[in-house]
């Protein structure tokens, strides 16, 4: 049985963690951060989610310069590396201030994207970008640990279960009950054991009449 405790008590601290890492994984992504993006050149920035979510972004260039944002999946993002462009951004906009807020349909990474233009300076943009949705990475190492926890705790179960059942299956010790003073028979009473007196002793042999007692 202290292996089955020793057991439960793991899968509980299992359950435990697995809960908490898959509550964090559920708190909203928030950057807050200024970037330097050359001149031809763009940055992006990657979330994955598990499910449906929103995004939301606040982005400024701190010059007043007119920059490009594109939001992408991985398909749409891809098509924008090979400069092939064959499938349509999620989200495009251009300006000097630009604001969103849209929802994310279904699981998959997004792709924010600030594009220089090659004709004017670098830009500089303080960039606030919010995600809500459950992170890909983590949201799959909490599973992977709960489910364990969950599997060990039925493993334990089952083990405790399995040692109820034998415990029952034994036979039980058998032991003789006292003897019942009441029930006893009445015992045989003593033998007297006193010697016999002893037999007399024989009579002395009488003498036989002498024959030549005379008589008168």
């Amino acid at each position: 049985m202290k292996r089955v405790y020793f057991l439960v008590a793991i899968a509980i601290l299992q359950i435990i963690a697995g809960s908490l890492l898959l509550l964090g994984a559920a708190q909203p992504v928030r950057i807050s951060t200024d970037i330097v993006v050359q001149s031809g050149m763009y940055h992006q920035d990657e979330f994955g989610i598990l499910g449906t979510g929103q995004m939301s972004g606040n982005l400024s260039e701190l010059q007043s310069q007119s920059f490009d944002v594109f939001v992408f999946d991985d398909p749409g993002y891809a098509s924008f590396r090979d400069g092939s462009n064959s499938l349509p951004p999620l989200f495009e906009k251009s300006g000097t201030h630009i604001v969103f807020d849209f929802g994310l349909a279904g699981p998959g990474n997004y792709h924010v994207v600030i594009v220089g233009s090659p004709t004017r300076q670098p830009l500089q943009v303080h960039v606030e970008l919010t995600v809500v949705g459950l992170k890909t990475g983590d949201t799959l190492l909490a599973l992977v640990v709960l489910v364990g926890g969950l599997g060990l705790m039925a493993a334990s179960l089952m083990l405790s279960v399995g040692a109820w059942r034998r415990a029952l299956s034994a036979p039980a010790p058998t032991s003789e009950p006292a003897p019942d003073p009441a029930s006893d028979p009445a015992s045989d009473p003593v033998a007297d054991t006193a010697p016999d007196p002893a037999p007399d002793p024989p009579a002395a042999p009488q003498d036989p009449p002498d024959e030549n007692t005379r008589i008168y």
